[in-house]
């Protein structure tokens, strides 16, 4: 989602931290003349990330997406200073303030603005804290647009969390046969992410035959299954832990466990993540 000329940083991977931007580029991303940036450091001494080694100013990731919270906080009404305190803040951001940017459908600053909530918050925090009460408050049937926006951007920042080396088996993420409503499953395999363990995320509306081959190919030492809408639990399916998230399963899970939050996701998973029972 770029937005003209100098928008590089939006699609540069977060896995790239020694690319960097000059002012001029990044004046343009947002959009404001450069001898606005230059005020802006003047007068609030922003605080870059990146070192800076030479006489011209160089900007990172992090720093791209500070200022364009700072300049959203600007268009939305508050002062150029509070707007810079609370851009520059790790985790600042509020329920309002995301839906603020996505009703205008300013998803880059969205993403920008989830980023900085997951670097003062763990990925739990900020999904319960951020995301799940952002969704909430649109009205999917009205708002089906913006839910969408809301969504790409919360899978574009949870995408960020890097994912840990390794050869360890991995737990399986899946949606039920039929169900495509994945972002539940791009929270958890990033918190599994964030915890050092292994996830393979196979997408939505995954067929039984094709979860019980992936669980053979890869010795899957768990299963996370998630269904919205009533669901059967997969039969045969042979993995050492077996989790059935969602609304969408029977009442009776028999030995599956049946977590409520992304929380009690992690807790069902420990001790299975490195193959040992539970």
């Amino acid at each position: 989602m770029s937005s003209g000329p100098g928008a590089e940083p939006t699609g540069t991977p977060a896995t790239a931290p020694a690319v960097t931007w000059t002012a001029g580029a990044v004046a343009r991303l947002l959009g404001l003349p450069p001898s606005t940036l230059r005020a802006w450091h003047r007068r609030y001494d922003l605080r870059l990330t990146t070192p800076q080694t030479g006489s011209h100013r160089r900007y990172g990731r992090a720093d791209v997406d500070a200022l364009l919270r700072m300049k959203h906080l600007i268009d939305s009404g508050l002062g150029a200073e509070s707007a810079a305190a609370r851009a520059f803040h790790a985790g600042g951001t509020d329920v309002e303030t995301l839906l603020t940017a996505v009703r205008q459908l300013k998803l880059d600053t969205a993403t920008a603005l989830l980023d900085a909530h997951l670097g003062g918050h763990d990925v739990v925090g900020t999904w319960e804290q951020l995301c799940r009460p952002a969704l909430g408050a649109l009205d999917g049937d009205r708002c089906i647009d913006l839910v969408h926006g809301l969504s790409w951007a919360i899978a574009a920042a949870l995408h960020r969390v890097p994912a840990p080396g390794g050869t360890a088996a991995p737990v399986l993420l899946a949606c039920a046969d039929g169900e495509r409503h994945t972002l539940p499953l791009e929270a958890l395999r990033a918190a599994l992410a964030e915890h050092g363990r292994a996830a393979l995320f196979l997408g939505g509306s995954i067929p039984d035959p094709a979860l019980r081959d992936a669980v053979a190919r890869t010795h899957a030492v768990a299963a996370v299954l998630w269904a919205g809408r009533p669901a059967s639990p997969p039969p045969r399916l042979r993995v050492p832990r077996l989790v059935l998230a969602g609304p969408g399963w029977p009442p009776r899970p028999g030995r599956a466990a049946r977590p409520a939050t992304l929380g009690d996701a992690l807790s069902c998973l420990d001790g299975h993540i490195d193959g040992r029972p539970g």
